[in-house]
């Protein structure tokens, strides 16, 4: 009622600009209503044709790869009507052996990113993990960390276990480092620093892991790997909250600061976490006299 006087009004006195309005705002509007209306409400108004349809996908979906594009559009529409994500937790266990490690970590981790905390996907999918571990690459091992740290999802064993498959993958492919392609150097990197920073995020502090995640560290800067700030201060302040001095590292990034673009927010993170590894670089130093004083 509201938005209709709301539009009726705005077309009577901005004629010309009605239009341009309409058609800009209109994915907006809708949106927002797809996200915040639950499933009932939506049929009571006479606005579930969009929500009843995914709804109704969903229900109707018999293999893992059509569940995890369902679910993957319920993420880029941001829909957070539980009873749609309830639904997609239950064809999740019921497609379990359909899903590839790549499909069931990414609908995992979609929970995260829209955002449900009360989940039981997190607990239940332990033991559906592990059993298949060995087939998940390093993207995959670094998505489901991100996803279990996030709302401190913490099952110690479980860590441990994914801490062990990470340390197989690295030496099975420890002698191809080298032969990576830069892309694949930087894919790899971002994996790692991901998993870091989620092991860090817990106080979970394996020493093996971050031994590793070093090793691709410092080949992504060797490689010219363009790393922004935000990734640089992940890795500064994984490396501060476990309390590892690597210093070969710091003094990568140290350097880097003054070439790059970086807020002063940034800038007083870095220091913080340097100060809290005491740890000073001469260029750095200086570059913060010039910018924070």
């Amino acid at each position: 009622m509201l938005f209709s006087l709301f539009m009726n009004s705005f077309k009577k006195h901005n004629c010309k600009s009605f239009d341009t309005f309409l058609t800009y705002n209109h994915y907006f509007i809708i949106r927002k209503w797809i996200s915040y209306t639950s499933y009932n409400k939506i049929h009571e108004k006479g606005l579930s044709n969009y929500l009843s349809e995914l709804y109704k996908s969903i229900e109707n979906c018999n293999s893992g790869n059509s569940l995890f594009k369902l679910t993957n559009k319920t993420l880029t529409y941001q829909i957070h009507d539980i009873y749609i994500w309830r639904l997609i937790e239950k064809k999740f266990y019921d497609l379990q052996h359909e899903l590839t490690p790549k499909e069931l970590s990414c609908i995992i981790n979609y929970f995260k990113q829209i955002k449900i905390n009360d989940s039981k996907i997190y607990d239940n999918s332990i033991d559906i993990i592990l059993s298949t571990i060995d087939k998940y690459s390093i993207h995959d091992l670094s998505i489901i960390c991100l996803s279990y740290t996030y709302f401190n999802k913490v099952n110690t064993i479980f860590m441990n276990k994914i801490a062990e498959q990470i340390i197989k993958l690295y030496e099975q492919e420890k002698d191809n480092i080298h032969n990576l392609t830069k892309k694949e150097l930087k894919d790899t990197f971002i994996s790692y620093v991901h998993i870091i920073g989620s092991y860090a995020k817990i106080n979970h502090k394996n020493i093996e892991i971050f031994k590793i995640a070093s090793l691709y560290i410092i080949a992504a800067f060797n490689a010219d790997i363009k790393i922004s700030s935000k990734m640089l201060i992940k890795i500064v302040t994984s490396y501060s909250n476990v309390k590892i001095k690597h210093t070969k590292i710091l003094d990568l990034i140290a350097n880097q600061v003054p070439i790059m673009k970086i807020t002063d927010d940034e800038l007083k993170k870095m220091k913080n976490n340097f100060d809290q590894l005491k740890y000073s670089n001469e260029t750095f130093d200086k570059y913060i006299q010039y910018r924070l004083f």
